[in-house]
């Protein structure tokens, strides 16, 4: 063999070898959803992080996804599928190095139902004062709710209660046939006093009395994703506090705009509200 050869052979095998570094490999989890849902992209690397410094980037539906490390050369992240999302599908598309793969998920069609609600007309139109505070609370709480930090969730999420869900994600709700509203979060059963626990591990970002979700707390888990619990007869976790999965953090009630002893929990990744039903079924 000339030294030609010799030299192609090793460039070649040179070029294989970072093929094999780069390469990657892209999982969904579940592959169809319905709007509302939140589901996972993981993707793996090469054999060795230590030739795959950096992270992945993904797009999807305009948005771009940040990524974690979950292990040695596997990375994740937890996509949000807006409720408003029409049925199709749609790339989910990667990039590392100068590597880029696409893979499609499935929104499936799906008819969420409708609710006319009956309440005495104070409930529904608020006066000038009420009005103010419930636009300055929600400034405040899209200001939390808008942070990006470091992972502090790990494993499954579980259910804040062990009662059953009272109102699923979703609703339309046609309050004294004037006012429409659609439910982003799911409701629990409960009566005065039910425990409420973390859904995962995280930090309280938010303990207070709210106008409309009454004692009401937020928990960051950290890249992007945030529980909110409302409607709490008593709060069990302080300000900053660090909770972890299944910690008790407050009590059910009825506290804020709420007819009836119940846990209002909802769920926001990156800017999104999502059904929390659909985090609790990933296998994380």
């Amino acid at each position: 063999m000339n030294a030609v050869n010799i030299i192609f052979l090793s460039v070649l095998l040179i070029f294989l070898s970072c093929l094999q570094a780069y390469a990657m490999q892209m999982e969904l989890q579940p592959k169809e959803v319905i709007p509302g849902d939140v589901f996972v992209v993981k993707v793996q690397v090469g054999n060795d992080s230590s030739s795959t410094p950096g992270f992945p980037q993904a797009e999807f539906l305009g948005s771009k996804i940040s990524f974690f490390q979950d292990a040695k050369t596997i990375f994740m992240a937890l996509i949000p599928v807006d409720i408003g999302a029409s049925p199709g599908k749609y790339p989910v598309t990667v990039t590392f190095k100068d590597e880029k793969k696409a893979v499609l998920i499935r929104v499936k069609p799906h008819k969420f139902p409708t609710q006319k609600i009956t309440l005495p007309e104070e409930k529904v139109m608020l006066g000038p004062e009420d009005l103010k505070r419930a636009e300055r609370e929600r400034e405040i709480l899209n200001n939390i709710l808008s942070q990006y930090t470091a992972r502090i969730w790990d494993g499954h999420f579980i259910t804040p209660t062990d009662t059953v869900l009272s109102e699923e994600f979703g609703v339309t709700r046609i309050m004294n046939n004037k006012r429409n509203s659609i439910h982003r979060g799911v409701d629990y059963k409960g009566d005065m006093g039910t425990p409420v626990r973390a859904v995962n591990s995280g930090k309280v970002v938010l303990r207070d009395e709210l106008f409309f979700g009454g004692r009401t707390l937020v928990i960051d888990h950290g890249t992007g994703l945030f529980s909110i619990y409302m409607h709490l007869s008593e709060f069990r976790a302080a300000q900053g506090e660090k909770v972890s999965r299944g910690q008790l953090i407050g009590l059910a009630g009825m506290s804020g705009r709420a007819t009836g002893p119940h846990l209002h929990m909802g769920v926001k990744l990156i800017g999104v509200n999502v059904n929390p039903v659909s985090l609790f079924r990933l296998k994380l």
